[in-house]
């Protein structure tokens, strides 16, 4: 369960972009963080 992801909550109150939030999960991308934040932006462009 995430209990905060302030990449998500930058990207949903207009902070950052979709460009800078995938330039994020880059380095995470190995991790269940990196891959949720993915997740989350593959549904978003749903």
């Amino acid at each position: 369960m995430m209990i905060s992801c302030v990449e998500e909550i930058a990207y949903r109150m207009g902070y950052i972009d979709e460009e800078t939030l995938l330039k994020c999960t880059e380095p995470l991308a190995s991790n269940e963080y990196g891959q949720y934040l993915l997740r989350f932006l593959s549904e978003q462009k749903k």
